[in-house]
């Protein structure tokens, strides 16, 4: 899309993949942040550009976390989309779902430690097992790629800086999510972490009154509000003397 606009000299807006952060530090709500945590995994089965994909959290309270976690993570209703009572669903397409698949069992085999789920469930529909990574290698597609289901991977920080610097250490930047009630580790996230957006103590989300998009390999330009109603006309400069 982006060659076509270009050859044509057209302005394009390109809103493409995310692996976003999801930081949890000593300061936090923790009760919000887990539950938080859980949902934005697994909104719309993990097939979100804006789900939280990465968990990275402060050693201080890492154990705690990556325990309750686990444990919601495993305990997520799979079944009928229609059913209100469901929290997971099936993958739109079979493809989908073997990406995920394959993705898991690489990062397995490169060394991951698979706390829970892994695994395709068989019968009608795409589902795949709520799944939470943990000692993950740089060079693992679920350290490295977007993984567009239910999957999360978790990573040990000693400090702000720390996490800042593993979150950052993507191809992508949509969204970012940081829990801490430190006002100088809020300012540390809000203008230190390489994304278009960042939400601090909420869930990344799409608003239409803000403007949504990313920088790196999650695109350019923004959608909504009045900064995305602008990348579709061209400011015209009138001068009357």
């Amino acid at each position: 899309m982006a060659s076509a606009a270009g050859r044509e000299i057209k302005k394009a807006v390109l809103e493409l993949g995310g692996s976003d952060p999801f930081i949890v530090m000593p300061s936090a709500d923790f009760e919000t942040a887990v539950s938080t945590a859980v949902k934005s995994r697994t909104i719309n089965s993990g097939q979100s550009c804006i789900a939280a994909k990465r968990f990275l959290v402060a050693d201080k309270v890492y154990d705690k976390f990556l325990e309750e976690f686990v444990a919601r993570m495993s305990a997520l209703k799979i079944g009928d989309p229609l059913d209100e009572t469901t929290e997971i669903a099936p993958l739109a397409m079979e493809h989908i779902l073997n990406g995920v698949h394959e993705q898991v069992q690489k990062s397995v085999a490169a060394g991951a430690k698979l706390l829970t789920g892994g695994n395709r469930i068989h019968g009608r529909g795409f589902f795949y097992e709520p799944t939470v990574l943990v000692d993950l290698p740089k060079n693992s597609p679920a350290y490295r790629d977007e993984v567009f289901g239910p999957v999360a991977s978790v990573f040990r920080v000693r400090d702000a800086a720390e996490a800042i610097e593993i979150a950052n250490d993507s191809t992508f930047g949509l969204g970012a999510s940081a829990w801490t009630n430190d006002p100088a580790e809020q300012e540390s996230f809000a203008s230190e972490l390489e994304s278009g957006m960042v939400f601090i103590n909420a869930m990344v989300a799409s608003d239409p009154r803000l403007p949504f998009g990313g920088v790196k390999r999650s695109g350019f330009g923004r959608e909504l509000g009045a900064h995305g109603i602008r990348e579709f006309v061209n400011a015209k400069t009138v001068w009357i003397s």
